[in-house]
């Protein structure tokens, strides 16, 4: 799950491509290069459409460019960013990006929002970032996501996560009750899926799945740190959103975001 955008080539709009075998192709209400007649009663018509779509010119279904952006977490992590650097200093790119799957970024907002990639790739600090990390290898288990209050673990009876105060375990009562609340703690799993916590000298067990259990073994020893981000450190989604915009600047066409 998460945002995906291409960009139309022109090949369709200066002529060149191989004749359509079905009519009316037009741009439908929500940007769309479709065959305009309703899918019931023209099915045919509409498979013969996509066929042609697909090899009508020598871009792959006629796209400029296509990219993967990010997953919804790097959506949001960049959002979180923009809104910390100052979205006065990027007004476009705090615009342009969805909060849902679907709509576009015309052309021209396209332009200024590539400008303001540039700059940002080049903050030195963008941010200060929240992350809980496996001490022994520093690998990072999970990042602070305001928009999703922290949150990133759920369960029958539990949901967990990381905010600037700690790691939390929270019931599923409401209003939630905190089960367990650290900087630093160690973990260790127990039969009948139970996790025994000991931050300092103090022990909490709680009926949930380890933290980080993709790992092979689980994390022994956890801590929350907080490390600076330059625009560089968000490369992950500057760069796809950077040859999404630049196609739409070179062909006039929008940012189709899916």
């Amino acid at each position: 799950m998460g945002l995906d955008a291409f960009v139309y080539c022109r090949c369709w709009q200066d002529g060149l491509t191989t004749p359509c075998p079905v009519e009316p192709v037009g741009i439908d209400e929500e940007g769309y290069l479709a065959l305009l007649r309703p899918w019931e009663g023209n099915k045919a018509a509409h498979r013969t459409f996509d066929a042609w779509k697909a090899e009508a010119c020598p871009h792959k279904a006629m796209e400029q460019a296509s990219e993967h952006v990010s997953n919804w977490a790097g959506v949001r992590l960049f959002q979180q960013a923009l809104r910390a650097a100052g979205e006065h200093r990027f007004p476009a790119l705090a615009a342009a990006l969805p909060d849902v799957n679907g709509g576009f970024l015309p052309a021209d907002r396209a332009a200024v929002a590539l400008a303001e990639l540039d700059a940002f790739a080049d903050v030195v600090r963008v941010t200060d970032e929240v992350e809980l990390i496996d001490e022994a290898t520093g690998a990072v288990v999970m990042q602070y996501v305001e928009a999703y209050r922290g949150l990133f673990m759920f369960g029958p009876g539990f949901q967990a996560g990381v905010d600037p105060d700690g790691f939390f375990v929270l019931d599923r009562a409401d209003p939630p009750v905190t089960l367990f609340r650290a900087v630093r703690f160690g973990q260790r799993p127990l039969p009948g899926d139970r996790v025994e916590f000991t931050p300092g000298g103090t022990r909490t067990v709680v009926a949930m799945r380890s933290v980080g259990e993709h790992g092979e073994p689980p994390p022994e020893r956890l801590a929350v740190r907080t490390r600076s981000r330059s625009g560089d450190d968000f490369a992950y989604i500057v760069e796809p959103l950077r040859r999404l915009c630049a196609a739409s600047v070179a062909t006039g066409n929008p940012v189709m975001w899916y």
